[in-house]
C-alpha cells in the first residue's frame, strides 16, 4: 500500500478496530468509540476487549485475530507497555496502519520509553505498517463525522486541513474551530509532516493547510515538499519553541529536534510557506485563506465609522508590506456625489456623515460600500464597525454577507469592535462569507499574509 493510500485510511477509515476499547461511558470516560459513534460516523466499528461481549451496542471482540473483516485502521488505545505486541498483531492480520494513542515512548523520561519507541520502529521497518503517534490525538474528519479523539470535540466543514503535534489543535477558537480535517503527529515515530502534506497537497476538500510544528527529524525534506504544496496551496507555519526553555520543553512533549528559529524563517519564507508568531495569528490566517481570493494588489482602502478607527486601520498597516490605496477618479466623483459639501473625501473613507445626510441610512452606507468594492484600482477593503446591540448586529451581518456574495472575488474584510463583537464574529464565521477580526491590527495581518501568499502565487 502507497502512502496515500495509507494517508487516505488514516483520515477516511471505512473499518476500524478500537483495541483496548473500555466499557465506561459517559463524562470523563474519555471513550473514543463514544465519541465515534456520537459524531454519526457510519462505517463499521470493532471494539477489541477480551472482557466484554459487546460494548455500546455493538459487538465486542477478544483480540484482534478475531475479526473476519478488513479492517481499514487500528486504533491502540492500551497501556504503553503492551503496544509493541498489540501492532504485531496488526501487521500480522494485514492492517496497513495504526493510530498509537498512549504516551511515554520517546516523550519519555526514562529507559524504557526510549526502548519501547525503537520497537515500534522496528516493527514498522520489518512489517510494512504505518503508524501514527504515538502520543496522539489521531485523525479528525468533519467531511465523514469521525475524530479519533479521545475528548470530545465539534466537528466544522471548513475547507482546512490541520497537521500539528498537539491536540490542543483539535479544539480550535470560539469563533473557528479547524476541524475540516486535522492530523496530529505526536512523537511521529513513523508518519511525519511530509506524509501528512502529501496527503493534504491534492485533497479537494482542503484549500489550505496549517501547520504546528515543534521540532522535525528530516527538515530539508519536508521543506522541499513544502515548496512544491504551496505552489498549488497556501501553508500556514506556527513553529514553537524560539526560546531555550521552550526547546528543552518540547524535548520532552514530543522527542523532538527543534532547530534554530532564524534558520526556520528564511527556509519557511524559501519554502512559500507563511510563518505566523502565535497561535491567535495561527487561526486567524488560516481562517482568512479558507474564505478569502487573493489579492491583485497591496492597495487597500479603510471604510471606517469614525475618523480615530481610520487612524487606528492606517496605523495597522505600518510595516506590512500594505499601501494605503489611491481611489481611482470615478469613485471619488461617486461619493463626492453623495457626501456632505464639508467632508473631504479619500482614504480612509469616512461613511458615516454620509449616512447621516439620508433617510436611507442602510442604503447609503450600502451605496458607499458598493462603489469601493467596485474599484478595480484597489486590492483590498478593509470595514471597521462597531458591534453595538445583538439587534443591530443581526442587521449588520445580513450587510456584510450581502456584500461578500455579491463581489466574492474582492478581498474583504472587517474589524469589529464593541461589547458584543465576540458573538458577531462567531456568527459571520459560522455564516461562512465574510470575514472579520476583533481589530485593525489582527485584520491588517490576515490582509498582509494574503498579499504575502498572492505574490507568490503571481510569480508562478
Amino acid at each position: 500500500m502507497n502512502i496515500a493510500e495509507v494517508m487516505k485510511n488514516l483520515v477516511e477509515p471505512e473499518s476500524v478496530a478500537i483495541v483496548g476499547a473500555t466499557r465506561k461511558s459517559g463524562d470523563f470516560s474519555m471513550n473514543i468509540m463514544e465519541h465515534i459513534l456520537s459524531y454519526g460516523y457510519t462505517g463499521k466499528l470493532y471494539p477489541i476487549n477480551p472482557n466484554a461481549g459487546e460494548i455500546l451496542g455493538v459487538k465486542a471482540y477478544a483480540d484482534i485475530s478475531g475479526i473476519a473483516d478488513p479492517i481499514d485502521l487500528a486504533l491502540i488505545v492500551t497501556a504503553r507497555d503492551i503496544v509493541p505486541g498489540v501492532l504485531r498483531s496488526c501487521a500480522h492480520k494485514g492492517i496497513k496502519c495504526a493510530i498509537i494513542v498512549a504516551q511515554g515512548f520517546s516523550d519519555a523520561m526514562d529507559n524504557e520509553g526510549h526502548a519501547l519507541n525503537r520497537q515500534l520502529t522496528e516493527i514498522v521497518r520489518t512489517t510494512g505498517i504505518r503508524v501514527l503517534g504515538p502520543n496522539t490525538f489521531g485523525t479528525a474528519n468533519a467531511f465523514i463525522n469521525f475524530s479519533t479523539s479521545f475528548a470530545r470535540i465539534k466537528l466544522d466543514k471548513n475547507p482546512v486541513g490541520i497537521v500539528c503535534q498537539s491536540g490542543l489543535f483539535f479544539h480550535g477558537l470560539p469563533e473557528f474551530r479547524l476541524t475540516g480535517k486535522c492530523i496530529d503527529l505526536g512523537n511521529a515515530c513513523d508518519i511525519g509532516f511530509t506524509e501528512a502534506l502529501d496527503y493534504f497537497e491534492n485533497d479537494p476538500q482542503v484549500k489550505v493547510i496549517g501547520l504546528h510544528i515543534e521540532g522535525v527529524n528530516n527538515p530539508q525534506v519536508l521543506l522541499k515538499t513544502m515548496e512544491r504544496v504551496t505552489a498549488k496551496k497556501p501553508v500556514i507555519v506556527l513553529k514553537t519553541g524560539r526560546s531555550e526553555q521552550a526547546a528543552r520543553a518540547m524535548q520532552s512533549h514530543t522527542g523532538s529536534l527543534a532547530g534554530n528559529s532564524l534558520l526556520w524563517d528564511s527556509a519557511l519564507k524559501r519554502a512559500g510557506a507563511i510563518r505566523v508568531s502565535d497561535i491567535e495569528e495561527f487561526f486567524d490566517t488560516v481562517r482568512m485563506f479558507s474564505m478569502a481570493p487573493l489579492m491583485k494588489n497591496n492597495k487597500i482602502v479603510v471604510a471606517t465609522f469614525s475618523g480615530a478607527a481610520g487612524i487606528l486601520a492606517m496605523d495597522a498597516m505600518r510595516d506590512t508590506g500594505l499601501e494605503i490605496g489611491n481611489l481611482s477618479e470615478d469613485t471619488i466623483a461617486k461619493l463626492v456625489k453623495l457626501a456632505p459639501a464639508w467632508l473631504k473625501v479619500g482614504n480612509p473613507v469616512d461613511y458615516w456623515p454620509i449616512m447621516m445626510g439620508y433617510p436611507d441610512q442602510g442604503r447609503a452606507m450600502s451605496e458607499v460600500m458598493e462603489i469601493l468594492l467596485s474599484d478595480d484600482e484597489i486590492g483590498g477593503v478593509m470595514f471597521t464597525q462597531v458591534a453595538f446591540t445583538p439587534k443591530f448586529d443581526e442587521m449588520m451581518a445580513m450587510f456584510l454577507n450581502y456584500l461578500a456574495g455579491k463581489f466574492p472575488h474582492k478581498p474583504f474584510m472587517s474589524a469589529i469592535s464593541g461589547t458584543y463583537n465576540g458573538d458577531f464574529i462567531t456568527g459571520l464565521q459560522q455564516d461562512g462569507k465574510h470575514l472579520a477580526f476583533h481589530t485593525p491590527e489582527r485584520t491588517a495581518t490576515a490582509f498582509s499574509h494574503l498579499w504575502q501568499y498572492s505574490r507568490l502565487r503571481r510569480r508562478l
